[in-house]
């Protein structure tokens, strides 16, 4: 974890002490100390923070390549909006996993979720099974493609994802707990 300074801290997303210490202690990739007048420091934690096209900070999501020994010649392309260890975690913790599946490469953006959709259509030759997130190709051309499509979700997002981006956050109830300091 590393320390912020006040201005560093302008471009990371506040996390809200109303989370609870367990989450705020996965989600935390830095902390900012600000000296009280009792002369104790207050400790806020931040998590990492993407710009979307407004220039508003966004809390960011991946697209990951994952790859399985057990699975020569395949990756699994999806992606989260945690982060990519967490998710690997999260698939190797199934029974039906042979061995563990390893991050090969992650891409950071916004609107991951249409991201994902344009990774897949372009790469629908090599998909397994139209059900499942699995590709017979080498992660080196599964890169290829991902920072290819990516360009798009960086910064400069399209108008109308960038819209449904919002409507699915509303409709979701998530409420941005997003604080310049």
């Amino acid at each position: 974890m590393i320390q912020l300074t006040r201005e560093e801290a302008q471009f990371h997303v506040k996390l809200s002490d109303r989370y609870d210490p367990i989450y705020i202690c996965r989600n935390a990739h830095a902390y900012l100390l600000t000296p009280m007048e009792d002369g104790w420091e207050k400790v806020d934690y931040y998590s990492e923070a993407i710009f979307d096209s407004s220039g508003s900070i966004r809390k960011p999501e991946w697209i990951y390549i994952l790859v399985n020994r057990s699975i020569p010649g395949m990756c699994k392309i999806g992606f989260t909006t945690t982060s990519v260890p967490k998710r690997a975690k999260e698939l190797n913790q199934s029974t039906g996993v042979p061995t563990p599946w390893f991050p090969v490469f992650s891409f950071k953006c916004i609107g991951a979720r249409y991201l994902e959709e344009e990774i897949h259509q372009k790469l629908e030759q090599y998909r397994v099974a139209t059900n499942r997130e699995m590709f017979q190709i080498d992660s080196l051309t599964a890169q290829s493609v991902v920072e290819e499509l990516g360009q798009r979700f960086i910064v400069n997002i399209p108008a109308d994802i960038m819209e449904e981006i919002n409507k699915v956050g509303a409709d979701d109830g998530e409420t941005s707990d997003i604080s310049a300091v």
